[in-house]
């Protein structure tokens, strides 16, 4: 155990903001925090700022890429505006090679580029034409300035065979994987309509029929991939997407699904995932299991019935003590219309 001077550093608290300590060393100082009040007071400081607060995130979320799918006017396609696609377009554009259709971006493989859907830290979604089928696809191709790094190819890959192995009408479909310039890409069904974020953020709570609909449909896609020994680890509004209206879910995003008996979960210190959303083990960094993955449905329906997720701060660290050491406002004292019957599944 290093001296307490030195863990009260505060390179040291940047360091386990910014997720850059090793194992031991983040085990080591989340076991500080629990003995030194200034420490954890300048780390709720540290937090707040808007540098830290943007890195921490990032990082929390394990650069996990929100798709927001277009809804009926494809006008809403993302072509050059926009922060989160800032690289998208001077890099993955790039990629690209000339299409004989002058209303497309570019050609990758086969497939003919429409817009960009969606782009993240660990790469970019578009919308695509296949030729040979005239079906719409969406792609996700790795980031290139992360080409280079076999972590991060690793995981791209794992997100595709662990998606590739559930075959439930509420999962995504996942249609091959190619290569392009050395960065790797999985072309997937295309989904027309916002994400249940996007729909949570636009109307708030939910009717009952819908919350009872999403969430079925979600919890048969969970089952789906628990039934293959895949952890999602990563359920929220944002990885569900509504086709059609609400009618069908669609479950995505499987970036960092492990099959439940991977060594690699048992690892501590290890933080993965999106914290209003992470089950207790997840915020401690311990082992997960599918059991990790039903307390985050559970979040998501919270959120459904009150419009705001169950577990929420200022500050990433205050989320994450939230989740082990409290329990969520009772929903029918946010939203009186949800039966008890509903409230008692969800908690």
């Amino acid at each position: 155990m290093k001296n307490k001077t030195t863990m009260c550093h505060p390179e040291a608290i940047e360091l386990f903001l910014q997720q850059k300590m090793s194992d031991n060393e983040q085990t080591e100082f989340e076991i500080h925090l629990d003995q030194c009040c200034d420490c954890r007071q300048q780390l709720e400081a540290a937090a707040a700022s808007g540098d830290i607060w943007a890195s921490v995130r990032d990082s929390l979320q394990d650069e996990t890429l929100t798709l927001e799918y277009p809804g009926e006017d494809d006008s809403a396609l993302d072509v050059g505006t926009g922060n989160e696609a800032s690289f998208s377009h001077s890099s993955v554009l790039n990629l690209l090679a000339p299409s004989d259709d002058e209303r497309m971006l570019g050609r990758l493989g086969t497939y003919e580029i429409v817009g960009v859907i969606g782009a993240g830290g660990m790469g970019v979604v578009l919308k695509a034409l296949d030729p040979a089928l005239n079906r719409y696809v969406a792609i996700k191709i790795l980031a290139p300035h992360l080409g280079s790094s076999g972590a991060a190819r690793k995981r791209f890959s794992r997100e595709a065979q662990a998606a590739a192995a559930v075959v439930h009408d509420s999962v995504i479909e996942i249609h091959g994987v190619a290569e392009t310039k050395g960065l790797p890409y999985l072309v997937m069904s295309y989904v027309r309509g916002p994400s249940l974020q996007r729909r949570l953020d636009d109307t708030g709570p939910l009717a009952l029929v819908e919350i009872l609909r999403i969430g079925m449909q979600a919890a048969n896609g969970l089952a789906a991939a628990h039934a293959q020994g895949l952890v999602h680890r990563d359920v929220k509004p944002a990885n569900i997407l509504l086709s059609d209206g609400v009618e069908r879910v669609k479950l995505t995003d499987f970036g960092l699904a492990r099959a439940a008996d991977d060594a690699s979960l048992t690892r501590t210190g290890i933080i993965a995932g999106t914290p209003q959303y992470m089950s207790p083990e997840q915020a401690r960094g311990e082992a997960v299991d599918q059991s990790s993955d039903l307390f985050s449905l559970g979040s998501v329906l919270y959120t459904m019935c009150t419009g705001r997720p169950p577990f929420r701060s200022e500050t990433s660290y205050g989320v994450l003590r939230r989740i082990t050491d409290e329990e969520p406002r009772p929903i029918r004292e946010i939203n009186a219309e949800i039966p008890e019957w509903l409230c008692q599944i969800v908690n």
